[in-house]
């Protein structure tokens, strides 16, 4: 390195791009000259969703997208790299034997037309729940080995680094925070998740992961939202709203999700996020900026929020709160009864019970009365 000064200017330049990503790629070329590396990449991988991510200004594009595409998840080098201990200096041959991976296809294939020795060094700035992001530095073809002082100044820069992704996550949690508070998804009575495009949740009420946890309908498969008997077409709906004209129909859709009976569909609606906002994308967050909102409404645990509401409401029994929420529909005590699995006569003796506990006398007054009290608890009849 040419001298302190160039080391301070590399270190506020770091911290200005917490607050604008747009200077990640600045930081990262004016952190290879400053080791004397060629080149110098902050990678992250999705384990769980398949999904790589890079900031790596000095490689060629299409190489960039040919490794994305296929040589991610056949490169030993990046699976033991990644989940090493955060700010633990690795070079290669820490990982692996340098004859080892010479011989293997990535990098006959890909590194060396990429312009990468095996003189390489990484450390790990997030290594949590399948999740990783990496800083690494590579010398030029034929200048195989990192020397000391390489090695000891990539350490020192790293270890701002690694601050000021955690920074910049923080940051991004309030950011999403905002948005969140925007959407209202935690005044939703239904399910209800923020996804980006790749159909991964970057955030869920209460409802929905308690849905995502039941796996009734709806659930996550290899980290993308996924329902049960069209694992595509949750993806593609949400991949819409990401685009800025989604062809016919426009962006989003609805869904109705078949489930076993007794239990009623869900109904799945998907829409872009009404405000507008996005979030920086950058790849040690672990997602894109949300794109959609995924609403979904289960009828059965609509039904019990009712019955445990005229339970609180007038002290019924489960029976009897079962067959007041079935009297609301309106067809008749026979009805009802049918759909509670019980006799009429049982049924009749259980309407005696609900007309005394709610003070009424007659099946009119009562669906006035039980209206009004889902009302008053704000729930949905």
């Amino acid at each position: 390195m040419s001298g302190e000064k160039e080391l301070i200017a590399l270190i506020d330049l770091i911290y200005e791009a917490v607050l604008d990503n747009d200077l990640w790629p600045s930081v990262l070329i004016k952190l290879a000259d400053a080791v004397g590396a060629a080149r110098a990449i902050m990678p992250a991988v999705d384990w769980r969703a398949n999904i790589f991510a890079t900031i790596a200004p000095r490689d060629d594009p299409d190489l960039v997208a040919s490794y994305k595409e296929y040589w991610v998840f056949r490169d030993p080098l990046l699976s033991r790299a990644t989940f090493r201990p955060v700010r633990e200096i690795n070079t290669l041959d820490n990982l692996m034997p340098r004859e080892e991976f010479a011989a293997t296809p990535v990098f006959n294939e890909w590194w060396r037309p990429a312009q990468y020795s095996l003189a390489t060094a990484g450390t790990s700035l997030v290594a949590e729940d399948q999740f990783s992001a990496l800083v690494c530095i590579s010398n030029a073809p034929g200048k195989d080995s990192l020397t000391e002082e390489q090695l000891r100044l990539f350490e020192d820069v790293a270890r701002h680094l690694g601050r000021a992704v955690r920074i910049n996550r923080q940051l991004w949690k309030l950011e999403l925070a905002n948005l969140a508070a925007t959407e209202r998804i935690e005044m939703l009575p239904e399910g209800a998740m923020l996804a980006d495009a790749s159909g991964r949740v970057v955030l869920a009420n209460a409802v929905a992961k308690a849905m995502l946890d039941a796996r009734d309908g709806i659930f996550l498969c290899d980290g993308h939202l996924t329902v049960a008997g069209s694992p595509d077409a949750l993806q593609k709906l949400v991949a819409s709203c990401a685009r800025r004209s989604a062809g016919i129909g426009g962006p989003g859709g609805e869904l109705k999700v078949p489930r076993d009976l007794p239990r009623s569909p869900l109904h799945v609606t998907v829409a872009p996020i009404r405000s507008g906002t996005r979030l920086p994308d950058v790849p040690w967050i672990g997602f894109g900026s949300p794109v959609a909102l995924v609403t979904v409404t289960d009828r059965d645990l609509d039904r019990r929020r009712r019955q445990m509401n005229l339970r609180r409401r007038f002290d019924l029994t489960f029976t009897e709160a079962a067959l007041a929420a079935e009297i609301l529909k309106g067809d008749g005590r026979k009805a009802a009864a049918r759909r509670c699995g019980i006799s009429d006569a049982t049924a009749k003796t259980h309407l005696t019970n609900i007309f005394e506990k709610t003070g009424t006398h007659r099946q009119a007054e009562l669906v006035r009365c039980l209206l009004g009290a889902a009302e008053a608890q704000g729930g949905k009849t």
